[in-house]
């Protein structure tokens, strides 16, 4: 293993602890102070390893460079109770010592923590030996640094802060176990946002589903949709004329201010999709108008159990009606969410055998219910023209080279948008569990505590949502369905769905409470989650657990400019 030239000591190992982010119990963190020589030259940021050598022998700790603070042996006793004019002599001679650069008086305290590798000859493994107290510690070089934290042969994200190298993922590992983009506004989660699902379309062969509330990505990726077999999907009717379509589409979407001197480019993008066909009006059926499910004919049949008015005679037999709709449903594998089909008749009809047998009349209130079902069942939906969800999941699950990889889904009205969304996750995952395919398709939920807020409610369209986005990251990986989401706050989700995430990209996070769920969720140090106020904009902290990278370790880097990818996207 390369190590830097310069080393350091360990000199203390602490243990802090705080109460978790909900209040609910503790956490705990080590964290050591290491003494570095100080120097001009020395080269030291945050997120740099280091190594120390444990209790076992011919093995050392990895650590992580959290926090370092200067330290000169004049100023530790300077204090108040001094008189002004020795301090002022005193601090006079350390800022000499400053200048000239080398002192045996000066030092760098160095504050980190590990992340759960030992470094042997044999190469890392996880685990945790404690640290031997006053032993030498060194710096990994750059060449063990890439080697340790980047994937070989990955896929370019950004360039690491401080070491300048470029950060290299397994971005299709990193799409499996969902991702979740977090920062202020302002940080440049847009643009992280629409980088990533560049490299998704250059990389993989996923298909890209976008959900905009903000009415921005078809700007962000216009380049995108004009190379890639692509539909900009709306529920708000253009204009038939290309031309009127262009100004429609400059009039409503976001333009960022950096790229006013191509608007004009810009709309002869737009206008090239409305020419190339590549744009679509997505049709809402009135509310109310579903199809029935599965799960809706199990409290149909329940509601007639429980009415005062059903006669107590019947009871039973609707009970037995239910009893053997589960069982039909437990050996078919049939979900509560699935469309109710024609599957279901021969039940139907042998409910009806045994009110017969039972000597019920013919215009029990039975024979109506079962009647009433099996009329729904056969009555064929009138064909439509119209593009709605089940014609866009078709569209989303075609396996054909030439169909389309990019959707941009525009969806200004929020709580159409939450019942949209809903509808179309249950299609495509009730369509790919009946014809199973390993073609990868990811979700992209851009101001997700819209879509899975913490607090839901049936009344606006967000339990309906949560629920469904919840599912898809719950039991999505298995049949190659993923998801991509990017908030400002992680206090407003819906925790279920944060556990599902393996792979966090985190700037700047100004309230506590977030930077604290994220250090729970990971291990991560606070200091390390502190150092994120600092960031500048679109620089990250990636953490991601057993997913992009070989290791599980905190990286800081600097995201490509998404604008400029733009611009060249359009020469």
């Amino acid at each position: 293993m390369e190590f830097e030239s310069v080393s350091g000591r360990l000199r203390e190992v602490r243990v802090v602890t705080r109460p978790t982010a909900d209040g609910r119990s503790s956490v705990s963190f080590r964290n050591f102070v290491i003494e570095i020589p100080y120097s001009r030259d020395l080269k030291l940021n945050i997120g740099t390893l280091l190594a120390v050598d444990t209790m076992e022998e011919g093995t050392s700790l990895i650590l992580e460079v959290a926090d370092f603070i200067p330290v000169h042996y004049g100023m530790l006793n300077l204090d108040g109770t001094i008189p002004k004019e020795i301090r002022d002599q005193v601090m006079e001679g350390v800022e000499s010592s400053w200048k000239a650069g080398e002192s045996k008086e000066m030092w760098v305290d160095v504050f980190a923590y590990p992340i759960g590798y030992l470094m042997t000859s044999s190469g890392f493994k996880k685990g945790y030996v404690p640290p031997l107290p006053g032993t030498s510690v060194r710096i990994l070089s750059k060449e063990a640094f890439r080697k340790f934290v980047c994937y070989e042969g990955g896929v370019e994200i950004g360039k690491v802060l401080g070491q300048d190298i470029p950060l290299t993922i397994n971005l299709n590992k990193a799409l499996v176990y969902h991702m979740g983009i977090f920062a202020f506004t302002g940080s440049g989660k847009s643009n992280l946002t629409a980088s990533l699902i560049r490299r998704v379309l250059r990389y993989t062969d996923a298909k890209v589903i976008i959900a905009d509330i903000s009415m921005e990505y078809a700007v962000l990726l216009i380049d995108q949709i004009l190379e890639h077999n692509s539909l900009l999907i709306s529920t708000e009717r253009y204009p038939q004329n290309p031309s009127d379509a262009r100004r429609k589409f400059l009039r409503s979407h976001v333009v960022p201010e950096e790229l006013d001197d191509i608007r004009e480019k810009i709309g002869d993008a737009a206008e090239s999709i409305f020419r190339g066909q590549k744009a679509r009006y997505l049709y809402m059926p009135p509310e109310g108008s579903v199809e029935l499910t599965y799960g809706d004919l199990v409290e149909l049949v329940k509601s007639q159990i429980d009415d005062k008015y059903t006669a107590f005679a019947q009871k039973p037999l609707f009970s037995l009606l239910l009893k053997r709709l589960d069982q039909f449903m437990r050996e078919n594998k049939i979900s509560k969410e699935s469309v109710l089909d024609d599957t279901v008749i021969p039940l139907l009809e042998e409910a009806s055998e045994r009110a017969r047998e039972a000597g019920l009349r013919e215009n029990s209130s039975i024979f109506t219910f079962i009647s009433s079902v099996k009329s729904y069942i056969s009555t064929e939906s009138p064909e439509s023209n119209e593009y709605d969800v089940e014609k866009l999941a078709i569209d989303i699950l075609d396996r054909d080279p030439a169909s389309s990889r990019l959707f941009i889904l525009e969806l200004p009205n929020l709580d159409e948008a939450r019942e949209l969304l809903a509808s179309l996750i249950e299609h495509v995952m009730s369509r790919r569990k009946r014809a199973f395919s390993n073609l990868p398709i990811l979700f992209v939920l851009d101001e997700a505590q819209e879509f899975i807020p913490f607090d839901t409610r049936q009344r606006d369209k967000s339990e309906l949502s949560s629920s469904a986005v919840e599912k898809l990251l719950r039991h999505g990986r298995k049949y190659h369905l993923h998801t991509l989401i990017s908030t400002q706050r992680l206090a407003y989700l819906n925790t279920n769905v944060l556990q599902q995430l393996h792979t966090y990209f985190i700037s700047t996070l100004p309230r506590p409470y977030d930077r604290q769920l994220v250090s729970e969720t990971f291990g991560v140090s606070d200091a390390l989650l502190d150092r994120t106020l600092d960031l500048e904009v679109g620089q990250w902290l990636l953490v991601s657990f057993k997913a992009s990278l070989p290791h599980d370790v905190p990286v800081f880097f600097s995201a490509p400019n998404n604008l400029d990818e733009l611009r060249r996207g359009l020469q």
